[in-house]
């Protein structure tokens, strides 16, 4: 019985530190995208504009990719 309580508390405690990291991960992502569009604004590009969107779209991809160049 101990067994099986013990087990489930280690699985409540594995998920609970997925979810944090899951969240953690969510929150770092809203936040590139938050600065991405904040620097295009910057330069002046309208943010109800096409151009705008692919501004903030190509400039959060690559400073993924130059953060994330080790991992290729």
């Amino acid at each position: 019985m101990s067994r099986t309580i013990l087990i489930g508390i280690f699985s409540a405690l594995l998920a609970a530190g997925g979810t944090r990291s899951g969240n953690a991960i969510e929150s770092a992502n809203q936040t590139e995208w938050a600065r991405s569009r904040l620097a295009c604004a910057n330069v002046g590009i309208d943010p109800g504009s096409s151009a705008f969107s692919q501004c903030v779209v190509h400039l959060y991809y690559s400073l993924w990719n130059e953060q994330n160049e080790f991992e290729r």
